[in-house]
C-alpha cells in the first residue's frame, strides 16, 4: 500500500503525490505501489498485474539461458586465447555486468513503466522536446537489439534441430530448410508469447526451473560419461599465446577482449523484468530482481562451463556435428534435448520482452502505425499485435541466412551492441542530470556513482569488442561486418529523425500520458496553469477568433452607449478590466461563457447586456444599486 498519499492530476499531467488529493481507485479496490507510481508517471494500468517477483527473476533467467550461450558460442573464446579466456573471461563479464544491472535497477525502480531505457531518458530529461532525440534514438536501438536477439535465439534453435536431425538419419538441411525450421520456431514460439499474463508467468517459472534442473543434470552426467578429464591447470590456466600471432593480433590483451564476446552474448537477459514491470505487483520495490537474475546465472552457468572445459579442455573444437559441437558432447538425442528446450523457452521470452518493448514505445507514439502495435487483445489482454510484428522482423532478419551465413551474422551481432548502448545512454543521462532524478525505494545511495561509471565505462568496452577485427590483416574475406551494420542503423535512425516534413522530429513528442484526470482548482480558483499536451511542454487554452470579434463588437456598443449617455464621466462607472485594451483583457484561460439576455434591470436602452453562467450580470449596476442576481 502507499500509505495515505495520493496523486493530484491537472489536465493530462501527473503532478505527484499529494496528501491532499484522495487516492485513485484500483479496479482491484486496492492500489499497487508500483500501479500508484504508474499514475504518478501519468499513465493508466492496462496489463494484468499478475507477475511477483520470483516469476521476475525467473524470466530473467530463462531469458538468459547460459546453455545456450555457452554451447553456441563456447568456440569463439577457444579460438582467441583457450580455456582460460573463456574461464576468466566469464568471471570479468559477470561481474561488470552487476554494475550495468545495479544501475538500471535503480531506474527501473524510480519509473517501473514498460519500455525501459527510452522511456527513462524522457523521464531523466524532464521531457524537454530538446531532448526527444535522445529516447527517440534509445527506443530504437532497443527495438532493433531486442528482434536481433530473437533473430540470433532462433536461428540457434533451427541449427540445433538440423543437428538433431543430421545425428538421428544422417540428412543434412539445405539453407531452404534451415530457414523454414526458423519460421517454425518463430510461429511456435509468437503462439506461446500471444497466451494472457498468468500463463506467461507460468511459462517463465517453467522456463527457470528446466533450465536450472537440466542444467544440474549436464552438470552431473558430464564427468560421468567422460573417457577422460583434463587436469585443473589446463582449464584455468591454459592461456593460448600462440593465438596471438596466429591471427594476428596486437596483443594478448586485445585477444582476450575478443573472447569476452562469448560470455557477453550470453548476459542479455536483465533487461526482461524492466519491460515486465507493468505485470509485476511492487514492481517499484522489486526491481532488484534485475541483478538477481543476472548473479545467479553467472554462477550455474560458471559451473556448466568449467564442467564443459574439464571434459574437453582444448580440443573442444573438434566435438561438432556439422558445425554444432553439442551434438558430440552430449553424444545422444536425450541429451541434445535439454538446450532444445531451454533455447526455445529464450526464444519465446525473448519475444515477448520484444513485444512490450513494441508496445510501450508505440503508446507513446514513437513508431508507424503505433495505434495497430500498442493495442491490447480483448481476449489476452496482452499486446498479440506486437508479438507477431516483432516475429515477422526476425523473420525477415533471417533471410539473409539463404545466401551467406556471414552477412546474417553481421546483421544479428547488433543485439548485443544495440541493447549494450540503450542500456548505458540513460545510465549516463542519470549521471550527468543526477540532480532531477528522484529515487525509488531501490537506491544505490553514496555508490551510485562509482557504480553507473562503471556501468557506462563497461557498455563501452564490450561494444568496442564487438565491433574489432578478429584477424590482421583485414581483408574483405575477414572483415568483421558488425561495425557497417552498427554504423548503418545509427544512420538510419538519425535521417527518420532529421529528414524534411516527415521525420520523427514533427510527430514524434515523447510521452503521451493516457491517465485521463479531470482538471484540479487551484487555491485562487482559476484552473492548475500546469497542463501539458502531447509534447510535455506547458500550454494554455486560447480564444479563437469569433470570441476576439464578439469580444471588441461589445466594447464597441458598450461604448457608444456610454457616449450617449454623457461621455466619459460615466465611464468612470465601468470595471477596470472594460476599459482596457482587449489583448490586456484576455488571459490564458478561457473566459466564463456568456448567455444573453434582452433586458436587465440595470441595462442602457438600446444595449443588450450579458449574463454569465453563474448568473452575475457582466454589466456595471446603476448609481447606488447593487447587480441583480437572477432567481
Amino acid at each position: 500500500m502507499v500509505g495515505q498519499e495520493g496523486v493530484r492530476c491537472s489536465g493530462k499531467k501527473i503532478v505527484g503525490p499529494t496528501k491532499e488529493a484522495p487516492l485513485l481507485e484500483s479496479s482491484s479496490g486496492r492500489l499497487d505501489s508500483g500501479e500508484a507510481r504508474l499514475r504518478e508517471l501519468g499513465y493508466k494500468q492496462e496489463l494484468r498485474r499478475e507477475w511477483g517477483p520470483i516469476a521476475s527473476f525467473s524470466g530473467s533467467l530463462g531469458f538468459m539461458a547460459f546453455t545456450t550461450g555457452i554451447t553456441g558460442t563456447f568456440s569463439i573464446a577457444y579460438e582467441d586465447g583457450g580455456p582460460a579466456t573463456a574461464v576468466w573471461g566469464w568471471i570479468s563479464v559477470a561481474l561488470c555486468n552487476i554494475f550495468v544491472a545495479l544501475s538500471m535497477a535503480e531506474i527501473v525502480s524510480s519509473y517501473p513503466i514498460s519500455g525501459g531505457p527510452y522511456f527513462w531518458c524522457l523521464e531523466l530529461t524532464n521531457n524537454d522536446p530538446k531532448y526527444f532525440i535522445i529516447g527517440w534514438i534509445t527506443g530504437w536501438l532497443n527495438v532493433l537489439g531486442q528482434f536481433a536477439t530473437t533473430a540470433f535465439a532462433g536461428f540457434f534453435l533451427a541449427q540445433h534441430l538440423a543437428a538433431m536431425w543430421l545425428l538421428s538419419n544422417g540428412h543434412a538441411f539445405s539453407p531452404e530448410e534451415i530457414l523454414l525450421a526458423y519460421a517454425i520456431v518463430l510461429v511456435a514460439g509468437a503462439c506461446v508469447s500471444s497466451v494472457p499474463t498468468r500463463w506467461a508467468k507460468y511459462h517463465a517459472l517453467f522456463s527457470a526451473a528446466f533450465l536450472l534442473a537440466g542444467g544440474t543434470m549436464l552438470i552431473l552426467a558430464l564427468p560421468l560419461v567422460a573417457p577422460s578429464h583434463q587436469s585443473a591447470r589446463t582449464v584455468f590456466l591454459d592461456f593460448q599465446i600462440a593465438d596471438v600471432a596466429a591471427n594476428g593480433l596486437p596483443n594478448v590483451a586485445y585477444m582476450f577482449l575478443i573472447g569476452t564476446i562469448m560470455p557477453q552474448g550470453t548476459f542479455i537477459g536483465f533487461e526482461l523484468p524492466a519491460q515486465f514491470v507493468e505485470e509485476t505487483k511492487r514492481a517499484d520495490r522489486d526491481a532488484a530482481g534485475l541483478m538477481t537474475g543476472d548473479a545467479n546465472g553467472y554462477l550455474v552457468g560458471q559451473i556448466f562451463s568449467d564442467v564443459f572445459k574439464a571434459r574437453y579442455g582444448s580440443n573442444i573444437g573438434d566435438a561438432s556435428a556439422h558445425g554444432d559441437m553439442a551434438v558430440r558432447v552430449f553424444a545422444g538425442v536425450c541429451f541434445l534435448a535439454i538446450p532444445l528446450v531451454t533455447t526455445f523457452n529464450s526464444t519465446t521470452l525473448s519475444l515477448s520482452s520484444n513485444a512490450r518493448m513494441l508496445w510501450s514505445f508505440a503508446r507513446d507514439r514513437g513508431v508507424p502505425m503505433h495505434g495497430v502495435w500498442s493495442a491490447l487483445n480483448v481476449h489476452t489482454g496482452t499486446p498479440v499485435n506486437a508479438v507477431w510484428a516483432m516475429a515477422a522482423l526476425a523473420f525477415l532478419l533471417g533471410l539473409p541466412m539463404l545466401y551467406s551465413l556471414s552477412v546474417f551474422n553481421a546483421l544479428v551481432s547488433i543485439s548485443s551492441i544495440g541493447l549494450y548502448v540503450s542500456y548505458g545512454i540513460p545510465i549516463l543521462v542519470r549521471v550527468l542530470n543526477r540532480r532531477n532524478f528522484r529515487p525509488g525505494p531501490f537506491q544505490l545511495g553514496a555508490w551510485h556513482l562509482p557504480i553507473n561509471l562503471a556501468a557506462v565505462s563497461w557498455v563501452v568496452i564490450s561494444s568496442t569488442a564487438f565491433i574489432l577485427p578478429t584477424v590482421y590483416p583485414v581483408s574483405y574475406d575477414n572483415l568483421n561486418w558488425t561495425c557497417v551494420t552498427v554504423g548503418a542503423v545509427i544512420i538510419g535512425v538519425l535521417v527518420a529523425w532529421f529528414v524534411p516534413r516527415f521525420g520523427a522530429r514533427h510527430w514524434y513528442h515523447g510521452k503521451s500520458h493516457t491517465l485521463e484526470c479531470r482538471p484540479e482548482a487551484s487555491s485562487d480558483g482559476d484552473l492548475s496553469s500546469s497542463r501539458r499536451g502531447r509534447r510535455g511542454f506547458r500550454s494554455a487554452p486560447k480564444l479563437t477568433l469569433m470570441e476576439l470579434i464578439e469580444d471588441w463588437k461589445i466594447k464597441e456598443t458598450e461604448g457608444a452607449a456610454i457616449a450617449v449617455r454623457g461621455g466619459p464621466a460615466n465611464a468612470e462607472q465601468l470595471p477596470a478590466s472594460r476599459s482596457r485594451p482587449p489583448s490586456l483583457e484576455l488571459s490564458r484561460f478561457r473566459q466564463p461563457e456568456v448567455v444573453w439576455t434582452t433586458e436587465s434591470p440595470t441595462a442602457v436602452p438600446g444595449v443588450p447586456s450579458r449574463t454569465t453562467k453563474s448568473g452575475v450580470s457582466s454589466r456595471p449596476a446603476a448609481a447606488g444599486k447593487p447587480p441583480v442576481r437572477p432567481n
